[in-house]
């Protein structure tokens, strides 16, 4: 499971694509990309523009919480 202590003032509640991947410690987007179709984590929160997305903090650790017990 991620270190939740580091991540809790990333930009308010809104993680953008680089801050997610940092979050959950996977380096390229073809993986992000994957767990999205896979379900691992949840669908972005607001869509800005085709590369443009995200994510609101506490939706991400829910999801990991209730799936899986935190873990990828």
């Amino acid at each position: 499971m991620p270190n939740l202590e580091h991540f809790e003032n990333i930009g308010g509640n809104i993680l953008d694509t680089k801050q997610l991947k940092a979050f959950l410690h996977i380096k390229g987007d073809a993986t992000l990309w994957r767990y999205l179709k896979e379900g691992r984590i949840p669908q972005p929160k607001f869509s800005v523009s085709r590369s443009k997305r995200l994510w609101a903090l506490d939706e991400v650790k829910a999801h990991l919480s209730k799936n899986k017990g935190g873990e990828i």
